[in-house]
């Protein structure tokens, strides 16, 4: 089986530079020509299955994939990007001056959070959970496309190629960016292998 972990289209956060978390305004204009070209794409990878955090930019950028292959989105909270507390619906200018010595621990080691974060170990499990209830919902032979958020793809990277925290402190996710799981033949959480990560398929500026 090969689980396609997709990260969401540029949402109004994103472009205003606003942590986001699990607040969410959906996406930008701009994300959701990304979602159109993107599912061009996806929609040639003959999917089983789409699965979406529950989040209105990660749902918007599933939707025209699912309208191409007549597939429904399943959506799952734990598939939902970390919860940044106190931060979410500041911009991140606002949080590096008031809170510039958490913001700096965090971006040295990426499992240094402050208190008011979800811990890295909390998100890691219920993205696992997410998708070992994938891997028991469908055949072993399957693509299933999974529509979620960088924080989420990222315990991923860091679980499968096994990235120490200033290793993940400094990676990101594009938007519209793919990563690939792969499950074959066993379909065990942990015998899967990552086979790519930050694929970018599409161009993703607004130039036709």
């Amino acid at each position: 089986m090969e689980i396609i972990l997709i990260r969401h289209g540029e949402s109004k956060g994103n472009k205003d530079q606003i942590v986001q978390g699990q607040t969410d305004e959906g996406l930008s204009e701009l994300g959701h020509l990304q979602a159109e070209k993107l599912s061009e794409y996806l929609a040639t990878l003959n999917a089983s299955g789409i699965y979406s955090s529950d989040l209105g930019r990660a749902e918007q950028t599933a939707m025209p994939t699912a309208k191409k292959l007549s597939l429904p989105v399943k959506r799952d909270p734990n598939l939902r990007e970390a919860h940044f507390g106190i931060w979410e619906g500041l911009t991140f200018n606002e949080v590096k001056e008031k809170y510039w010595a958490e913001y700096n621990a965090w971006h040295e080691d990426y499992f240094i959070r402050p208190d008011w974060f979800e811990s890295y170990e909390t998100h890691l499990l219920r993205v696992k959970c997410a998708i070992e209830n994938i891997l028991k919902s469908h055949n072993k032979n399957d693509t299933v496309l999974v529509f979620t958020h960088g924080g989420s793809i990222k315990t991923q990277i860091g679980y499968f190629q096994k990235m120490n925290g200033k290793d993940l402190a400094n990676f990101g996710s594009a938007n519209c960016s793919l990563a690939c799981l792969k499950f074959n033949p066993s379909t065990d959480y942990e015998k899967g292998k990552m086979i790519y990560y930050n694929k970018i398929v599409i161009n993703l500026e607004n130039n036709n």
